[in-house]
């Protein structure tokens, strides 16, 4: 019988403390019986080799242990389609990210990215968190019974029609972007500031320092906004209005910045004074032909936002109401 206890020990490990004794006598008696119908069907004793196939039969101790627990499945069948559309959208959102990040290396030529490796992972890296942290929020749901909190929906709250809002694709884009600009904002990546082909070195003016965090607070607000609108596409009015008051403020933080005059401050050890003088004005002149395109784009997107707004809030009115106006 030294079979039979090792294997009762080996499940009673995976059981919980108040269920061992109860759930181990339960078992002894069931495989005892089993043992005996056998030895009685043989007309003797069973052998070491025939116990240790009356166990296999039985069943691996960790499954046998699992059957006496509530939850049978790391992600269970409600919850697997809302882990799979989590781990889906976790990694388009990180490859596109370093997707961004490559793209401003390859774009910039000489001007190479400089990161921190202790800040950035590398690309498997940042896939195995994405997928490990969306699995973990998944399996605490799943074990702690909070299931209910993803199933619960309205049909109302589905998103519009394709082509009435921003494409999955925009959105992702512009977190992608987002996230980017916040990460070199706050220094953890870096882009070379130096032209070797100029003899040149491109800083940001004074000005900048100045609304550094204005505009931290604008890109956070803004990274917000556009993962509302992707996880909540059905928040159609939220949205909306977020993203109104986001090109709002965008457009009146440039608008400040412009009245600066000056945005860039350029140097060279190889260029004389003059010539650093009049290559900070052109490189000033383009600035000042940028942010003046971007404060009208932003009041643009001010407008697309507004007219969707109006239109959802319209689209909410009851029909009795909406065919009276």
């Amino acid at each position: 019988m030294d079979l039979l206890e090792r294997y009762l020990g080996a499940i009673a490990r995976q059981l919980p403390e108040d269920q061992k004794a109860d759930v181990t006598a339960e078992l002894r008696d069931l495989l005892l019986s089993q043992v005996e119908e056998a030895e009685a069907g043989l007309g003797r004793a069973q052998t070491r080799e025939e116990l240790e196939a009356l166990l296999i039969r039985f069943g691996h101790p960790l499954t046998v242990a699992g059957r006496y627990r509530k939850v049978q499945h790391l992600i269970g069948p409600e919850v697997f389609p809302f882990w799979w559309a989590g781990v889906k959208l976790s990694v388009l959102i990180v490859v596109g990210l370093y997707a961004v990040l490559l793209a401003v290396e390859l774009l910039g030529g000489r001007a190479e990215i400089v990161m921190d490796d202790s800040a950035i992972p590398s690309l498997t890296a940042a896939l195995v968190f994405a997928f490990g942290a969306v699995t973990l929020v998944c399996a605490l749901i799943e074990r702690f019974g909070k299931t209910a909190m993803l199933t619960n929906w309205k049909p109302g709250e589905l998103p519009p029609p394709e082509g009435r809002t921003r494409s999955r694709f925009d959105i992702i884009a512009e977190i992608a972007t987002g996230a980017v600009f916040i990460l070199w904002w706050t220094g953890v990546v870096h882009f070379r500031n130096f032209i070797p082909d100029l003899g040149l070195t491109i800083d940001l003016a004074p000005v900048w320092k100045v609304w550094f965090w204005p505009i931290l607070g604008y890109s956070v607000f803004e990274l917000g906004a556009n993962l509302l609108a992707l996880l909540r596409p059905g928040r159609v009015r939220t949205v909306e209005a977020l993203l109104l008051v986001r090109s709002l403020v965008a457009a009146a933080i440039l608008t400040a910045i412009f009245q600066a005059g000056h945005w860039l401050d350029v140097s060279s050890l190889t260029w004389t004074p003059e010539a650093q003088q009049v290559a900070g004005e052109k490189f000033d002149r383009g600035m000042r032909i940028g942010i003046g395109v971007a404060i009208l784009i932003f009041l643009g997107m001010a407008g697309v936002s507004g007219w969707r707004l109006r239109a959802a809030i319209l689209s909410a009115r009851p029909v009795g109401k909406a065919l009276a106006a």
